[in-house]
Protein backbone atom coordinates (compact mmCIF):
# COMPACT_ATOMS: atom_id res chain seq x y z
CA UNK A 1 0.00 0.00 0.00
CA UNK A 2 1.45 3.34 -0.51
CA UNK A 3 -0.03 6.69 0.88
CA UNK A 4 1.16 10.18 -0.97
CA UNK A 5 0.84 12.94 2.20
CA UNK A 6 1.31 16.58 1.93
CA UNK A 7 4.30 17.88 2.20
CA UNK A 8 5.69 20.03 5.05
CA UNK A 9 8.42 22.26 3.96
CA UNK A 10 9.89 23.45 6.86
CA UNK A 11 10.35 19.96 7.46
CA UNK A 12 14.49 18.23 7.21
CA UNK A 13 12.56 15.22 5.66
CA UNK A 14 10.77 16.62 2.86
CA UNK A 15 10.54 14.85 -0.61
CA UNK A 16 11.75 11.87 1.31
CA UNK A 17 9.86 8.41 1.48
CA UNK A 18 9.27 6.10 4.57
CA UNK A 19 8.31 1.91 4.36
CA UNK A 20 6.66 0.81 7.30
CA UNK A 21 6.11 -2.41 8.59
CA UNK A 22 3.63 -4.00 10.72
CA UNK A 23 0.88 -6.43 11.13
CA UNK A 24 -1.13 -4.25 13.77
CA UNK A 25 -3.52 -2.26 11.92
CA UNK A 26 -3.40 0.48 14.84
CA UNK A 27 0.42 0.93 15.00
CA UNK A 28 0.34 1.25 11.26
CA UNK A 29 -2.33 4.00 11.47
CA UNK A 30 -0.51 5.56 14.71
CA UNK A 31 2.76 5.49 12.28
CA UNK A 32 1.40 6.91 8.93
CA UNK A 33 -0.07 9.82 10.71
CA UNK A 34 3.48 10.48 12.69
CA UNK A 35 5.50 10.30 10.04
CA UNK A 36 3.28 12.34 8.12
CA UNK A 37 3.12 15.30 10.57
CA UNK A 38 7.70 14.36 10.46
CA UNK A 39 7.29 15.70 6.63
CA UNK A 40 7.26 12.71 5.11
CA UNK A 41 6.28 12.80 1.70
CA UNK A 42 5.27 9.18 0.81
CA UNK A 43 4.77 6.81 2.74
CA UNK A 44 4.73 2.85 2.11
CA UNK A 45 3.05 -0.25 4.33
CA UNK A 46 3.92 -3.92 4.07
CA UNK A 47 2.00 -6.29 6.72
CA UNK A 48 5.08 -8.44 7.06
CA UNK A 49 8.57 -8.99 5.71
CA UNK A 50 7.93 -10.49 2.96
CA UNK A 51 5.94 -7.66 1.66
CA UNK A 52 8.49 -5.46 2.31
CA UNK A 53 10.79 -7.25 0.28
CA UNK A 54 8.22 -7.17 -2.65
CA UNK A 55 7.85 -3.36 -2.04
CA UNK A 56 12.03 -2.77 -1.49
CA UNK A 57 12.26 -4.61 -5.37
CA UNK A 58 10.15 -2.10 -6.18
CA UNK A 59 10.52 1.26 -4.86
CA UNK A 60 13.57 2.97 -3.63
CA UNK A 61 13.00 4.33 -0.20
CA UNK A 62 14.69 6.63 2.56
CA UNK A 63 13.72 5.13 6.24
CA UNK A 64 12.46 1.58 6.85
CA UNK A 65 10.64 1.20 10.71
CA UNK A 66 9.42 -2.66 11.11
CA UNK A 67 8.17 -4.31 14.10
CA UNK A 68 10.16 -7.59 15.04
CA UNK A 69 7.36 -10.18 15.62
CA UNK A 70 5.39 -10.74 12.21
CA UNK A 71 4.05 -13.81 10.40
CA UNK A 72 5.83 -15.06 7.39
CA UNK A 73 9.30 -13.03 7.80
CA UNK A 74 9.90 -11.29 10.70
CA UNK A 75 11.79 -7.81 11.52
CA UNK A 76 14.84 -9.12 12.26
CA UNK A 77 15.16 -11.55 8.90
CA UNK A 78 13.78 -8.31 7.16
CA UNK A 79 16.87 -6.48 8.46
CA UNK A 80 19.15 -8.88 7.65
CA UNK A 81 17.86 -9.26 3.81
CA UNK A 82 18.27 -4.95 3.70
CA UNK A 83 21.50 -5.36 5.26
CA UNK A 84 22.86 -7.81 2.38
CA UNK A 85 20.99 -6.04 -0.39
CA UNK A 86 22.81 -3.84 -2.65
CA UNK A 87 20.20 -0.93 -3.16
CA UNK A 88 18.81 -0.86 0.26
CA UNK A 89 21.90 -1.93 2.88
CA UNK A 90 22.57 1.89 3.75
CA UNK A 91 19.18 3.00 4.01
CA UNK A 92 18.21 3.16 8.14
CA UNK A 93 16.66 0.49 9.90
CA UNK A 94 14.44 1.38 12.83
CA UNK A 95 13.23 -1.91 15.17
CA UNK A 96 10.21 -1.59 16.64
CA UNK A 97 8.96 -3.82 19.23
CA UNK A 98 7.89 -5.10 22.54
CA UNK A 99 10.59 -7.66 22.95
CA UNK A 100 12.96 -6.62 25.41
CA UNK A 101 15.82 -9.71 25.74
CA UNK A 102 19.06 -8.09 25.72
CA UNK A 103 20.13 -10.92 23.54
CA UNK A 104 17.84 -10.04 20.97
CA UNK A 105 18.31 -6.62 21.17
CA UNK A 106 22.17 -7.41 20.52
CA UNK A 107 21.27 -9.70 17.96
CA UNK A 108 19.70 -6.79 15.88
CA UNK A 109 22.56 -4.25 16.78
CA UNK A 110 25.15 -6.43 14.97
CA UNK A 111 22.62 -7.15 12.24
CA UNK A 112 22.73 -3.69 11.51
CA UNK A 113 20.19 -1.72 13.08
CA UNK A 114 20.27 1.87 12.71
CA UNK A 115 17.90 2.51 15.91
CA UNK A 116 15.35 0.98 18.12
CA UNK A 117 12.47 1.54 19.29
CA UNK A 118 10.30 -0.17 22.46
CA UNK A 119 6.65 -0.12 22.58
CA UNK A 120 5.15 2.36 23.69
CA UNK A 121 6.24 5.13 22.65
CA UNK A 122 5.30 8.76 22.25
CA UNK A 123 5.53 10.77 18.69
CA UNK A 124 8.29 12.60 20.44
CA UNK A 125 10.02 9.64 21.26
CA UNK A 126 9.65 8.90 17.39
CA UNK A 127 11.08 11.79 16.06
CA UNK A 128 14.18 11.56 18.43
CA UNK A 129 14.83 7.79 16.91
CA UNK A 130 14.04 9.15 13.18
CA UNK A 131 16.78 11.77 13.59
CA UNK A 132 18.95 9.21 14.95
CA UNK A 133 18.99 6.80 12.24
CA UNK A 134 20.03 9.12 9.88
CA UNK A 135 22.45 11.17 11.27
CA UNK A 136 23.85 9.15 14.42
CA UNK A 137 22.89 5.23 13.90
CA UNK A 138 23.71 2.68 16.26
CA UNK A 139 27.37 0.83 15.27
CA UNK A 140 27.47 -2.92 16.29
CA UNK A 141 31.09 -2.73 17.61
CA UNK A 142 30.32 -0.74 20.45
CA UNK A 143 28.36 -2.90 22.15
CA UNK A 144 28.46 -3.39 25.69
CA UNK A 145 26.48 -6.63 27.26
CA UNK A 146 26.92 -5.79 30.78
CA UNK A 147 24.88 -2.87 31.81
CA UNK A 148 24.93 -1.20 35.16
CA UNK A 149 22.37 1.68 33.83
CA UNK A 150 19.59 -0.19 34.43
CA UNK A 151 19.64 0.93 38.15
CA UNK A 152 19.11 4.22 37.59
CA UNK A 153 15.21 3.63 36.86
CA UNK A 154 13.72 5.18 40.28
CA UNK A 155 12.32 2.39 41.50
CA UNK A 156 11.73 4.03 45.02
CA UNK A 157 8.89 6.29 43.01
CA UNK A 158 5.12 5.75 43.92
CA UNK A 159 3.39 3.98 41.39
CA UNK A 160 0.25 4.95 39.82
CA UNK A 161 -2.70 2.48 39.81
CA UNK A 162 -5.95 3.40 38.24
CA UNK A 163 -9.27 1.44 40.05
CA UNK A 164 -12.02 1.23 37.32
CA UNK A 165 -15.38 0.24 39.02
CA UNK A 166 -19.05 1.80 38.95
CA UNK A 167 -19.65 0.31 42.67
CA UNK A 168 -18.90 3.82 45.26
CA UNK A 169 -18.01 0.90 48.13
CA UNK A 170 -15.82 -1.44 46.19
CA UNK A 171 -13.43 1.80 45.28
CA UNK A 172 -13.43 2.84 48.73
CA UNK A 173 -12.18 -0.64 49.73
CA UNK A 174 -9.64 -1.39 47.10
CA UNK A 175 -8.16 2.42 47.54
CA UNK A 176 -8.10 2.61 51.26
CA UNK A 177 -6.22 -1.31 50.80
CA UNK A 178 -3.33 0.11 48.36
CA UNK A 179 -3.23 3.86 49.57
CA UNK A 180 -0.66 3.02 51.94
CA UNK A 181 1.74 2.31 49.25
CA UNK A 182 0.41 3.28 45.59
CA UNK A 183 -1.06 6.61 44.35
CA UNK A 184 -4.25 5.91 43.66
CA UNK A 185 -6.77 7.07 40.78
CA UNK A 186 -10.71 5.89 40.98
CA UNK A 187 -13.19 6.21 37.80
CA UNK A 188 -16.78 5.03 37.83
CA UNK A 189 -17.26 4.19 34.15
CA UNK A 190 -15.60 2.87 31.17
CA UNK A 191 -15.12 5.93 29.25
CA UNK A 192 -13.42 7.99 31.82
CA UNK A 193 -10.98 5.09 32.67
CA UNK A 194 -9.81 5.79 28.44
CA UNK A 195 -9.67 9.80 28.73
CA UNK A 196 -7.54 9.03 31.93
CA UNK A 197 -5.58 6.74 29.91
CA UNK A 198 -5.16 9.08 26.80
CA UNK A 199 -3.49 11.44 28.68
CA UNK A 200 0.44 11.90 29.43
CA UNK A 201 0.86 10.80 33.07
CA UNK A 202 -0.33 7.06 32.39
CA UNK A 203 -1.21 4.87 35.29
CA UNK A 204 1.44 1.89 35.75
CA UNK A 205 -2.11 -0.57 36.49
CA UNK A 206 -5.50 -0.94 36.00
CA UNK A 207 -7.65 -3.09 38.39
CA UNK A 208 -11.03 -2.85 36.02
CA UNK A 209 -14.31 -4.19 37.05
CA UNK A 210 -15.86 -6.53 34.18
CA UNK A 211 -19.95 -5.68 35.26
CA UNK A 212 -20.30 -1.47 34.43
CA UNK A 213 -23.10 -0.06 32.57
CA UNK A 214 -22.77 1.32 28.97
CA UNK A 215 -19.06 0.44 28.42
CA UNK A 216 -18.02 -2.86 30.41
CA UNK A 217 -14.83 -4.08 31.60
CA UNK A 218 -14.29 -5.96 27.95
CA UNK A 219 -14.65 -2.92 26.08
CA UNK A 220 -12.53 -1.05 28.07
CA UNK A 221 -9.98 -3.94 27.74
CA UNK A 222 -10.29 -4.24 23.93
CA UNK A 223 -10.18 -0.31 23.63
CA UNK A 224 -7.18 -0.17 25.34
CA UNK A 225 -5.23 -3.02 23.80
CA UNK A 226 -6.02 -2.05 20.27
CA UNK A 227 -4.42 1.41 20.92
CA UNK A 228 -0.28 0.98 20.93
CA UNK A 229 -0.41 4.72 23.51
CA UNK A 230 -1.67 2.26 25.85
CA UNK A 231 -1.72 -1.29 24.93
CA UNK A 232 1.38 -2.16 27.35
CA UNK A 233 -0.73 -1.04 30.70
CA UNK A 234 -1.10 -4.19 32.63
CA UNK A 235 -4.91 -4.69 33.51
CA UNK A 236 -6.13 -7.18 36.49
CA UNK A 237 -10.29 -7.67 36.34
CA UNK A 238 -12.11 -7.83 39.12
CA UNK A 239 -14.75 -9.90 38.81
CA UNK A 240 -17.07 -12.48 40.77
CA UNK A 241 -17.40 -15.87 40.76
CA UNK A 242 -20.41 -15.59 38.22
CA UNK A 243 -18.36 -14.09 35.64
CA UNK A 244 -15.53 -16.89 34.98
CA UNK A 245 -15.85 -17.28 31.17
CA UNK A 246 -15.76 -13.03 30.79
CA UNK A 247 -12.35 -13.29 32.60
CA UNK A 248 -11.05 -16.04 29.82
CA UNK A 249 -12.29 -13.64 27.27
CA UNK A 250 -10.55 -10.67 29.03
CA UNK A 251 -7.53 -13.07 29.42
CA UNK A 252 -7.06 -13.91 25.74
CA UNK A 253 -7.78 -9.59 25.04
CA UNK A 254 -4.50 -9.52 26.83
CA UNK A 255 -5.37 -9.00 30.31
CA UNK A 256 -2.37 -10.40 32.53
CA UNK A 257 -4.72 -11.79 35.91
CA UNK A 258 -7.68 -11.40 37.70
CA UNK A 259 -8.37 -11.15 41.06
CA UNK A 260 -12.07 -12.63 42.68
CA UNK A 261 -14.92 -10.45 44.54
CA UNK A 262 -14.92 -10.50 47.50
CA UNK A 263 -11.48 -9.59 47.37
CA UNK A 264 -8.70 -10.90 49.84
CA UNK A 265 -6.65 -8.24 51.14
CA UNK A 266 -3.58 -10.51 50.80
CA UNK A 267 -4.07 -11.42 47.28
CA UNK A 268 -5.15 -8.23 46.18
CA UNK A 269 -1.73 -6.75 47.42
CA UNK A 270 0.13 -10.04 46.30
CA UNK A 271 -0.73 -10.03 42.82
CA UNK A 272 -0.52 -6.18 42.37
CA UNK A 273 3.31 -6.27 43.53
CA UNK A 274 3.79 -8.67 41.19
CA UNK A 275 2.71 -7.09 37.92
CA UNK A 276 4.18 -3.50 39.26
CA UNK A 277 7.27 -5.49 40.03
CA UNK A 278 7.29 -6.38 36.05
CA UNK A 279 6.27 -2.77 35.21
CA UNK A 280 9.76 -1.20 37.12
CA UNK A 281 12.00 -4.52 34.99
CA UNK A 282 10.55 -3.48 31.65
CA UNK A 283 11.58 0.08 32.29
CA UNK A 284 15.12 -1.36 33.47
CA UNK A 285 15.01 -3.48 30.35
CA UNK A 286 14.16 0.06 28.07
CA UNK A 287 17.22 1.60 30.03
CA UNK A 288 19.44 -1.48 29.19
CA UNK A 289 18.42 -0.87 25.25
CA UNK A 290 18.79 2.60 25.29
CA UNK A 291 22.29 2.80 27.04
CA UNK A 292 23.22 -0.17 24.45
CA UNK A 293 22.59 2.23 21.78
CA UNK A 294 24.59 4.82 23.22
CA UNK A 295 27.16 3.48 23.94
CA UNK A 296 27.41 1.80 20.87
CA UNK A 297 27.30 5.60 19.32
CA UNK A 298 29.97 6.72 22.15
CA UNK A 299 32.59 3.78 21.23
CA UNK A 300 32.28 5.17 17.63
CA UNK A 301 32.73 8.86 18.11
CA UNK A 302 35.59 7.65 20.54
CA UNK A 303 37.00 5.51 17.47
CA UNK A 304 36.99 8.21 14.76
CA UNK A 305 38.41 10.83 17.53
CA UNK A 306 41.36 8.43 18.25
CA UNK A 307 42.65 8.31 14.65
CA UNK A 308 42.07 11.83 14.19
CA UNK A 309 44.07 12.78 17.12
CA UNK A 310 46.64 10.12 17.46
CA UNK A 311 47.50 10.64 13.81
CA UNK A 312 48.33 14.11 14.06
CA UNK A 313 51.59 14.39 16.17
CA UNK A 314 52.51 11.07 14.51
CA UNK A 315 52.57 12.76 11.43
CA UNK A 316 54.86 15.51 12.47
CA UNK A 317 57.01 12.96 14.05
CA UNK A 318 57.63 11.12 10.99
CA UNK A 319 58.02 14.68 8.57
CA UNK A 320 60.49 15.94 11.23
CA UNK A 321 62.94 12.59 11.42
CA UNK A 322 62.32 12.53 7.89
CA UNK A 323 64.28 16.18 7.52
CA UNK A 324 66.67 14.90 10.12
CA UNK A 325 67.79 11.41 9.00
CA UNK A 326 70.89 11.79 6.87
CA UNK A 327 73.07 9.07 7.61
CA UNK A 328 72.15 8.29 11.13
CA UNK A 329 71.05 5.05 11.80
CA UNK A 330 69.66 5.23 14.98
CA UNK A 331 67.40 8.22 13.19
CA UNK A 332 66.32 5.95 10.82
CA UNK A 333 65.29 3.59 13.02
CA UNK A 334 62.84 6.28 14.57
CA UNK A 335 61.61 7.71 11.25
CA UNK A 336 60.85 3.76 10.10
CA UNK A 337 58.78 2.77 13.07
CA UNK A 338 56.84 6.40 12.78
CA UNK A 339 55.76 4.97 9.31
CA UNK A 340 54.84 1.82 10.58
CA UNK A 341 52.68 3.89 13.05
CA UNK A 342 51.02 5.56 10.78
CA UNK A 343 50.68 3.06 8.27
CA UNK A 344 49.20 0.67 11.20
CA UNK A 345 46.34 3.19 11.82
CA UNK A 346 45.57 4.08 8.71
CA UNK A 347 45.20 0.19 7.93
CA UNK A 348 43.16 -0.59 10.97
CA UNK A 349 41.12 2.72 10.28
CA UNK A 350 40.04 1.11 6.63
CA UNK A 351 39.50 -2.30 8.25
CA UNK A 352 36.81 -0.94 10.48
CA UNK A 353 35.12 1.45 7.76
CA UNK A 354 35.21 -1.96 5.87
CA UNK A 355 33.88 -4.08 8.75
CA UNK A 356 30.92 -1.86 9.58
CA UNK A 357 30.20 -1.65 5.93
CA UNK A 358 31.00 2.05 5.52
CA UNK A 359 33.61 2.40 3.62
CA UNK A 360 32.64 3.42 -0.42
CA UNK A 361 35.00 4.73 -2.97
CA UNK A 362 34.47 4.88 -6.40
CA UNK A 363 36.49 2.04 -8.50
CA UNK A 364 38.40 2.95 -11.11
CA UNK A 365 41.64 1.26 -13.02
CA UNK A 366 44.89 0.26 -10.96
CA UNK A 367 47.44 -0.96 -12.30
CA UNK A 368 48.10 -4.37 -11.01
CA UNK A 369 52.50 -4.13 -11.77
CA UNK A 370 52.71 -0.43 -10.11
CA UNK A 371 50.57 -1.50 -6.82
CA UNK A 372 53.00 -4.66 -6.14
CA UNK A 373 56.36 -3.26 -7.00
CA UNK A 374 54.84 -0.45 -3.88
CA UNK A 375 54.01 -3.55 -1.80
CA UNK A 376 57.29 -5.65 -2.16
CA UNK A 377 59.34 -2.40 -2.17
CA UNK A 378 58.25 -2.10 1.51
CA UNK A 379 58.81 -5.54 2.48
CA UNK A 380 62.17 -5.99 0.59
CA UNK A 381 63.81 -5.47 4.40
CA UNK A 382 61.44 -8.31 6.15
CA UNK A 383 62.16 -10.37 3.04
CA UNK A 384 65.71 -10.61 3.14
CA UNK A 385 65.74 -11.36 7.07
CA UNK A 386 64.00 -14.43 5.58
CA UNK A 387 66.09 -14.82 2.50
CA UNK A 388 62.90 -15.22 1.00
CA UNK A 389 62.69 -14.24 -3.06
CA UNK A 390 59.97 -12.35 -4.52
CA UNK A 391 58.89 -14.00 -8.00
CA UNK A 392 56.65 -11.84 -10.25
CA UNK A 393 55.12 -13.08 -13.81
CA UNK A 394 52.94 -9.74 -14.00
CA UNK A 395 52.10 -8.17 -17.18
CA UNK A 396 52.75 -4.30 -17.24
CA UNK A 397 49.56 -3.49 -18.49
CA UNK A 398 47.57 -5.67 -16.35
CA UNK A 399 44.61 -2.98 -14.83
CA UNK A 400 41.56 -3.91 -12.86
CA UNK A 401 38.65 -2.24 -11.45
CA UNK A 402 39.20 -0.92 -8.13
CA UNK A 403 40.87 1.33 -5.38
CA UNK A 404 44.29 2.80 -4.95
CA UNK A 405 43.90 2.61 -1.25
CA UNK A 406 42.11 -0.68 -1.10
CA UNK A 407 44.42 -2.48 -3.20
CA UNK A 408 47.73 -1.40 -1.70
CA UNK A 409 46.32 -2.48 2.20
CA UNK A 410 45.13 -5.58 0.29
CA UNK A 411 48.32 -7.24 -1.01
CA UNK A 412 50.35 -5.53 2.01
CA UNK A 413 48.00 -7.97 4.25
CA UNK A 414 48.37 -10.83 1.75
CA UNK A 415 52.28 -10.50 1.44
CA UNK A 416 52.71 -9.86 4.96
CA UNK A 417 50.65 -12.96 5.92
CA UNK A 418 53.01 -15.02 3.20
CA UNK A 419 56.03 -13.79 4.69
CA UNK A 420 54.75 -15.09 7.68
CA UNK A 421 53.93 -18.50 6.79
CA UNK A 422 56.32 -19.22 3.87
CA UNK A 423 59.72 -21.37 5.14
CA UNK A 424 63.28 -19.45 5.13
CA UNK A 425 65.19 -19.47 2.12
CA UNK A 426 62.07 -20.29 0.04
CA UNK A 427 60.09 -18.04 -2.55
CA UNK A 428 56.77 -16.09 -2.85
CA UNK A 429 55.48 -16.40 -6.59
CA UNK A 430 52.89 -13.66 -8.07
CA UNK A 431 51.42 -14.03 -11.18
CA UNK A 432 48.51 -12.40 -13.23
CA UNK A 433 46.34 -13.42 -16.28
CA UNK A 434 42.97 -12.34 -18.15
CA UNK A 435 40.22 -14.67 -18.18
CA UNK A 436 37.59 -13.24 -20.38
CA UNK A 437 36.50 -9.88 -18.66
CA UNK A 438 38.49 -10.93 -15.31
CA UNK A 439 41.81 -10.52 -14.23
CA UNK A 440 43.12 -13.56 -11.93
CA UNK A 441 45.85 -12.76 -9.63
CA UNK A 442 47.38 -15.87 -7.71
CA UNK A 443 49.92 -15.62 -4.83
CA UNK A 444 52.00 -18.86 -3.52
CA UNK A 445 53.99 -19.63 -1.18
CA UNK A 446 55.46 -23.30 0.17
CA UNK A 447 53.89 -22.42 3.46
CA UNK A 448 51.04 -24.75 4.74
CA UNK A 449 47.74 -23.72 6.14
CA UNK A 450 46.90 -26.57 9.13
CA UNK A 451 43.49 -28.11 8.06
CA UNK A 452 41.94 -27.27 10.80
CA UNK A 453 42.45 -23.45 9.75
CA UNK A 454 41.83 -23.82 6.36
CA UNK A 455 37.71 -23.51 6.43
CA UNK A 456 37.56 -20.55 8.40
CA UNK A 457 41.26 -18.88 7.00
CA UNK A 458 39.49 -15.66 6.12
CA UNK A 459 37.43 -15.48 9.13
CA UNK A 460 38.29 -12.66 11.90
CA UNK A 461 40.83 -13.36 14.79
CA UNK A 462 41.65 -16.41 13.16
CA UNK A 463 45.30 -17.01 13.01
CA UNK A 464 48.38 -20.20 13.45
CA UNK A 465 50.73 -20.17 16.07
CA UNK A 466 52.66 -17.10 15.38
CA UNK A 467 52.77 -15.38 18.16
CA UNK A 468 52.42 -11.84 16.77
CA UNK A 469 49.57 -12.61 14.52
CA UNK A 470 46.24 -11.09 15.60
CA UNK A 471 44.41 -13.04 13.01
CA UNK A 472 42.86 -9.81 10.67
CA UNK A 473 45.12 -9.96 8.08
CA UNK A 474 43.55 -12.16 5.75
CA UNK A 475 40.03 -11.43 6.91
CA UNK A 476 41.07 -7.66 6.11
CA UNK A 477 41.88 -8.13 2.18
CA UNK A 478 39.05 -10.04 1.90
CA UNK A 479 36.78 -7.15 3.05
CA UNK A 480 39.12 -5.24 0.65
CA UNK A 481 38.81 -7.79 -2.30
CA UNK A 482 35.13 -7.74 -1.90
CA UNK A 483 35.02 -3.63 -1.85
CA UNK A 484 36.53 -3.91 -4.94
CA UNK A 485 33.86 -6.19 -6.43
CA UNK A 486 36.07 -9.00 -6.24
CA UNK A 487 36.92 -12.89 -4.89
CA UNK A 488 39.44 -14.44 -3.32
CA UNK A 489 39.86 -18.04 -3.01
CA UNK A 490 42.40 -20.49 -0.67
CA UNK A 491 43.37 -23.60 -2.39
CA UNK A 492 45.71 -25.08 0.54
CA UNK A 493 47.82 -28.36 -0.06
CA UNK A 494 50.86 -30.09 1.76
CA UNK A 495 53.41 -28.66 -1.12
CA UNK A 496 52.10 -24.90 -0.11
CA UNK A 497 49.71 -22.27 -0.19
CA UNK A 498 47.65 -20.65 -2.88
CA UNK A 499 45.84 -17.56 -2.86
CA UNK A 500 43.72 -16.98 -5.69
CA UNK A 501 42.38 -13.17 -6.12
CA UNK A 502 39.61 -12.49 -9.20
CA UNK A 503 39.07 -8.85 -10.33
CA UNK A 504 37.33 -7.13 -12.39
CA UNK A 505 39.12 -6.18 -15.51
CA UNK A 506 39.53 -2.19 -16.19
CA UNK A 507 39.51 -3.13 -19.97
CA UNK A 508 35.96 -4.68 -20.18
CA UNK A 509 34.77 -2.11 -17.44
Amino acid sequence: MENFKRVNYDSPYKGMSVLIVDDFEAITRTLCSAFEQLGFQTIYQAKDGNEAVQCLGRKAVDIIISDWKMPKMDGLALLKHVRESKSHKNVPFIMLTGNLQQSDVVEAIEAGVSEYLVKPFSRVTLGERVHKAFFSPIRANGIQRNQDKSEQVDKDRPRTILVVDDEPSNLQVLGELLKPTYKIRVCRSGQQALDICAKTDKPDLILLDIMMPEMDGLDVCRALKSDPDTEFIPIIFVSALSQTDDVVKGLKLGAVDYIQKPVIPEIVLARVETHINSVIQREKLTEQIDHLCQSSRHRDEAEHTFFHDFRNPLTALHTTLVDLVNDSPQLKVLEDSAATLTDMIDNYAVLIALDKGNYSRTLGPVVLDDTLKQVIVSFQAKAKQKSIEFKTDVDPTHTFLGDELLSYRMFCNLLSNALEAAPDKSSISITSYQEEAQLIVTLHNQGQVPIELREHFFDKFVSSSKESGRGVGTYSAKLCVEAQQGTIQLDATDSGTTLRLTMKSADSA
